[in-house]
Order: C-alpha cells, then structure tokens, then sequence
C-alpha cells in the first residue's frame, strides 16, 4: 500500500512514518511511505497523476493548504482517498466539496489511524492480484505490486519482492503470462529487459543502456535488443502513473 502523507511540520512526519511502520509491522500490509513537506513539493513530485492509495493531508501549511491542494489533486484525480488533518474541527464541512474520506484531529489517536488504514487495506485487499505459489514445500501468498523483478535461474525462477525474495521450480514463460494479466493500464506492470528477466515498471528508478536500476538500489541487465522498448514503456508508465519509487 502507497500512503502519502503531506504535512509542514518535520516531527510530525517522522511521527506518522512510525505509527504507519508499527501498523506494517503488525502484519496487516506492506507499505510504501512517502513523506512531503509542503502543498508545492508533492506537486513537483507528482504534477500530472498521484500513484498513491491514501493520501494524508495535514490543513494548516504554510503557503498552499491542505484544502487548496486537494482542491488542486481533484483536478486531475476524483478517486484518491483524502484524510485530513487538522487541529480544528470547523474544517470538516468544507471537506465535502474535495470528497474527503474523513478527518483525523491531531495528535492523532494511534487506534483511530490503525483503523483507517485496516480498512483502506481491505479495499484494496478485495482489487489486489496474488501469485499462490509452492515455495520449499510451502503454499505463499505473493502480492504482485511487491515484486520488483524475475529472474529465471535454470527450471527454477527468483522473484524479487519488496518484502524478500522467493526461489522456486518454475519457467519464466509461465511466470510472465501469470504477471500479464489485466496488462496493460494497471499500476503493476511487467516487461521483459533480457530473456532471463523480466521487471515490474512500477520498480524501475532509471533506465540504462545495459541496466534498470530498481528503488531499492538493485540492477537489472537490459539487453542490446530490449533496450528501446524498454525505455519507451518505462517513459509511457512514468507519464500515466508518475514516480513510483519511495523517496
């Protein structure tokens, strides 16, 4: 789960990062968390779409507000989850006018944000794609938008998550047509950058002649031939979807 949060004050983004990182920890999800410090950083970020699942809003910024910028998000997006948060209550019914979700009052209550994000998971848990795979004798339960890359490895196929990796017997044909599906238009994309690797575009940080370099810092080679097509679906993917990749 993507859960941005845009708030003008340092300590109360490191203070949402922990209790976003406590609720993951817990088991309930995997997250990305990017944090902004202002209306105008996240906008440079992301000008044209908002590759997020909730968005967190803080009103009361310095400069362009949490109102103002949603006003601006719904612009271009009608569907993104907004929570805001604010020390006031008198906000709540100028909400309505950007279709927020709900409002938080801060400091926010660990319980009150824990059960938002339980049910912006299981949301989302109803829409999400799994592989179901036997991994060492056991049955897993793999979130596509986790996987950063596949390699085949002889009979066998390394998938790369956000969250570990998996070794087990399977061919790289079977695995792409698996990945393929509901392609394309989906956050989750998958191209093929050699012919024993294929990559999650959401993944890529940058494209190279020989390589992709991925968010968590690792590579993927790019073949001679691929490199072309390669570049391209990764420019259409960044323009329909923007950064993917935590900063």
């Amino acid at each position: 789960m993507n859960i941005a949060y845009c708030e003008d004050e340092k300590i109360q983004l490191e203070y949402m990062e922990q209790l976003i990182k406590k609720w993951a920890d817990e088991g309930n999800d995997t997250v990305t968390y990017f944090g902004y410090g202002s209306a105008k950083e996240l906008l440079f970020e992301h000008p044209d779409s908002f590759p997020f699942d909730l968005l967190l809003l803080d009103i009361d910024m310095d400069g362009m507000d949490g109102m103002a910028l949603a006003k601006e998000i719904r612009k271009k997006d009608q569907k993104l989850p907004i929570v805001f948060l604010t020390n006031r209550s008198e906000y709540v019914f100028e909400g309505y006018e950007v279709g927020a979700l709900r409002y938080l009052l801060k400091p926010v209550e660990e319980t009150k944000l824990f059960s938002l994000l339980d049910e912006i998971s299981y949301a989302l848990g109803k829409e999400r794609r799994y592989l179901i795979e036997n991994v060492g004798g056991e049955t897993v339960k793999i979130p596509v938008d986790t996987i950063y890359s596949v390699e085949a490895k002889g009979h066998y196929i390394r998938l790369h998550t956000s969250v570990g990796d998996y070794e087990y017997k399977k061919n790289l044909s079977e695995i792409a047509e698996e990945l393929a599906k509901d392609q394309p238009g989906q956050k989750t994309e998958f191209i093929s950058t050699h012919r024993s690797f294929l990559v999650s575009l959401a993944a890529v940080e940058r494209v190279q002649r020989t390589e992709c370099i991925l968010c968590d810092g690792s590579s993927v080679p790019v073949s001679r031939n691929a490199y072309k097509s390669v570049n391209e679906a990764f420019i259409r993917y960044y323009m329909e979807h923007g950064d993917m990749c935590e900063k």
